[in-house]
C-alpha cells in the first residue's frame, strides 16, 4: 500500500493548489455555520416562549431538550449539505488525469489500480476529515448554553464519516467514467440526490416493494447517527456502498487499462 498512500498524498496537495478546495470549505463552513446559528436561535426562542408559559399557566407543550434537537436537527443538515460538496471534491479523481495526460503514466507504471483506488479514496476522504475540523468549535458555543450529549455528537460524526465515504466512493467510480469534469459532477450529484431522496416516493406506500425502496435510501439510515443511534446494521450497509463503488472503480480503471494496452 505504499504506492496507495504516496497517491493519496499527490491527491491531498492537488487540492489545494487549485480553487476548488477552497471553494467546497468555504461553502461547506458557510452552510453548516447559517443552519447552526439559525437552528440556536429558533431553539433558544421555543424554550424561552415555554418557560413564559410554564410561568402563566403552569404547563407549556414546548418543553425540549434544546441541545439534543439542536444536534440532532444540525447532524439531519450536514448530510444534505454533503450533497451539494462532495462532489466538487471528486469530480476530477480520475477525470483530471484524463484530461492531463497523466492517467497514462499511471496505468503503464508498476502501480496497481487498486492502489490508484486506494490511494485517489484517501485524498479525498482526508480533504473531507480535514472540512469537518471547522465545525468542531460549534460545540463550544453550545455547551455555553447547556450540557449536550456526547454520544449524540459522537454517532453524529461517525454517520457523517460513513456517508460521506460512501458518497466519495460513488464519486470515484462517477469519475473513472467520465472524460468531462462537469459530467462526472453531475452525474455523481444525479446518484446522490436519486439515493437520498429514493425513500420519498414510498413513504406513503405499505408494501415489501416499498420497504426495500426506503432501505436503499442514504437518509433512511443516516438518520438514526443524527439521534445518537449506531446500529450494525446502518454501519453495514454504507460500508457495502463503498465496498461496491471502489470494487467497480477497479474494474472500470482495469478496462480502460486493457484498451489502453
Amino acid at each position: 500500500m505504499r504506492h496507495a498512500f504516496a497517491i493519496a498524498k499527490r491527491e491531498l496537495r492537488s487540492y489545494f493548489v487549485s480553487p476548488i478546495a477552497y471553494m467546497a470549505m468555504t461553502m461547506f463552513v458557510f452552510l453548516s455555520g447559517a443552519f447552526f446559528s439559525n437552528m440556536v436561535v429558533y431553539y433558544v426562542r421555543q424554550a424561552m416562549l415555554a418557560d413564559r408559559q410554564i410561568e402563566q399557566i403552569a404547563r407549556s407543550d414546548l418543553q425540549l431538550d434544546v441541545p439534543s434537537v439542536i444536534l440532532g436537527e444540525f447532524f439531519k443538515n450536514e448530510a444534505f449539505i454533503l450533497l451539494l460538496v462532495l462532489p466538487l471534491l471528486t469530480m476530477g479523481l480520475i477525470t483530471d488525469e484524463r484530461r492531463k495526460g497523466t492517467l497514462e503514466l499511471l496505468l503503464t507504471s508498476p502501480i496497481r489500480s487498486a492502489e490508484l483506488v486506494a490511494g485517489k479514496f484517501l485524498g479525498a476522504f482526508s480533504m473531507f476529515v480535514i472540512m469537518l475540523l471547522p465545525t468542531l468549535p460549534f460545540y463550544y458555543v453550545l455547551h455555553q448554553g447547556g450540557a449536550w450529549e456526547p454520544g449524540i455528537v459522537a454517532a453524529g460524526y461517525l454517520g457523517l464519516l460513513l456517508v460521506g465515504a460512501a458518497q466519495i466512493g460513488i464519486g470515484l467510480f462517477v469519475s473513472s467514467l467520465c472524460e468531462n469534469v462537469l459530467v462526472s459532477a453531475f452525474g455523481t450529484y444525479g446518484i446522490l440526490v436519486a439515493l437520498s431522496f429514493v425513500d420519498t416516493s414510498a413513504s406513503l406506500a405499505r408494501s415489501i416493494w416499498a420497504d426495500f425502496i426506503q432501505w436503499l435510501s442514504f437518509f433512511y439510515h443516516y438518520v438514526n447517527f443524527s439521534r445518537g443511534v449506531v446500529a450494525l446494521g446502518d454501519i453495514s450497509y454504507f460500508a457495502t456502498y463503498l465496498v461496491f463503488a471502489l470494487f467497480l472503480t477497479q474494474r472500470s480503471i482495469e478496462a480502460i487499462r486493457f484498451k489502453r494496452a
